[in-house]
């Protein structure tokens, strides 16, 4: 069940991650609205490369532009003014959207790898917490889903988007694997619907026949107690991982609440066809 901690109790936030890659400004506002849906508040965390900044005191250290043409001796000292203007931007970014929805932000920036700052961040705000991946979960920067998920304690849950994120308008549609799951995710859909007044449906997603006819009984028996979700419809995968994926990008969502670690988003395997349909942010729970 995904949990953050609201205001008042000071037991947990949104946490906006942002390392060296550029911040999808469909993620920093997929973060307020969870920030906001949730009565919480944002830490934005900016995390500097602490490798990148040990590489850059070695005098044999070179930059080369994207184009190879270029080439410059690394000075951390222009490194680290040029990590300082990102932070202020990415910050700025996230503080202007955040405004907008009357979320306040909490200003952080460490020298640390990705996933430790992440877990010492959380830690620190309280058990209650919800991480955000400000950079596409394609990017080199971006820290593993997995050990993000893995090692991040006290977050309940993940939020990042891929490469073509460009919304969060449309209806919040629950990607359904686990019957069980369903009370905690029409839970955690109807905070978010309540903030913009969207709509809520449930996508079954299923290996095969007979999986699935389970998942559409259990399912239909907690949906009959909550009219106003709906049934989407339903997608059989047969072991083909871009299946769910193509079939919940034509629903036009403004965001996705899944489980990590099965047939949408799989803790191994190839994450290509999800990242290419993927046009919203993702809410992901353990």
């Amino acid at each position: 069940m995904i949990h953050i901690a609201e205001a008042s109790e000071a037991k947990g936030r949104v946490v906006v991650h942002l390392g060296a890659g550029t911040a999808s400004t469909v993620a920093i506002d997929g973060a307020v609205w969870l920030a906001r849906a949730f009565q919480s508040e944002i830490e934005g965390l900016f995390v500097e490369n602490q490798e990148l900044i040990e590489w850059a005191r070695y005098p044999f250290a070179r930059e080369i532009s994207f184009s190879g043409r270029l080439r410059r001796a690394l000075s951390i000292e222009e490194l680290e003014r040029d990590l300082k203007i990102a932070s202020e931007a990415f910050h700025r970014e996230v503080i202007a959207r955040a405004q907008a929805l009357d979320v306040k932000v909490h200003r952080r920036v460490v020298r640390d790898e990705a996933v430790s700052a992440l877990s010492a961040v959380c830690s620190a705000c309280g058990p209650w917490n919800a991480v955000a991946l400000a950079e596409p979960f394609t990017s080199p920067a971006c820290p593993s889903l997995r050990e993000v998920l893995e090692s991040v304690v006290d977050a309940t849950g993940l939020l990042v988007v891929g490469p073509k994120a460009s919304r969060t308008s449309g209806p919040i549609v629950i990607a359904l694997e686990h019957a069980e799951l369903l009370p905690a995710m029409v839970s955690a859909a109807e905070k978010l619907a309540a903030v913009v007044e969207g709509s809520i449906v449930v996508c079954l997603v299923a290996s095969d026949e007979n999986a699935l006819a389970e998942l559409d009984n259990a399912s239909r028996l907690v949906i009959t107690e909550h009219p106003h979700v709906t049934m989407a419809g339903a997608i059989i995968t047969f072991g083909a991982e871009a299946a769910a994926a193509e079939a919940l990008r034509r629903l036009l969502p403004g965001l996705i609440i899944a489980r990590f670690g099965g047939l949408l988003m799989p803790d191994s395997g190839n994450l290509r066809p999800l990242a290419e349909s993927l046009e919203c942010p993702l809410l992901l729970l353990r």
